[in-house]
């Protein structure tokens, strides 16, 4: 058993509702392989992946969710100087915001343009948050897939008969398992 699925176990039996009936030992715990991998990237982040051993998926979803999360803190950022100076402003004189003169009628817009980014950004880091969940659950099953030296598959010339009367040459496809 790996270190990750005993931690897994040891996390899910923790949530566990006392006389429920799940007992921890070496060899048993009540999570299948896809439903752990999806647990385990629910509740810790990112080790769904680590858990299915695609490790070269680590470096896009934290490249993913690092761009996001600087996405949401600058347009945040940006969206609050500007509120505040519209709502502090004198709208006879510039407000000036990061070294540069904003027009009083400008400062609307620069706030609801950054308000609109910020929530986009915060909505791509939840798309990627759940595609990385569903991808953790997909990746489970199919790590466990024998994938064995068996597979083949033939292209051959044919001669393929249309109910009797006509002919025709193309190909076969043969899959064996």
């Amino acid at each position: 058993m790996s270190p990750y699925h005993r931690a897994a176990c040891i996390i899910y039996l923790s949530y566990q509702r006392p006389g429920t009936g799940y007992f921890f030992s070496r060899y048993f715990c009540p999570l299948s392989q896809p439903a752990q991998s999806r647990y385990l990237f629910c509740h810790v982040p990112r080790p769904g992946q680590v858990y299915n051993k695609k490790y070269w998926k680590l470096p896009i979803i934290y490249g993913a969710g690092g761009a996001f999360a600087y996405f949401v803190s600058y347009n945040q950022l940006k969206y609050k100087k500007f509120r505040d100076a519209y709502v502090n402003g004198d709208p006879d004189s510039p407000a000036l915001i990061d070294g540069i003169y904003y027009d009083y009628s400008v400062l609307p817009r620069g706030r609801d343009y950054y308000r609109r980014y910020r929530d986009l950004s915060v909505l791509g880091l939840g798309v990627i948050y759940f595609l990385n969940i569903i991808d953790a659950m997909v990746d489970g099953p199919l790590f466990l897939y024998d994938v064995s030296d068996d597979l083949t598959m033939r292209l051959e010339p044919a001669i393929i008969e249309n109910q009797g009367m006509t002919a025709a040459i193309g190909f076969r496809i043969n899959l064996g398992f």
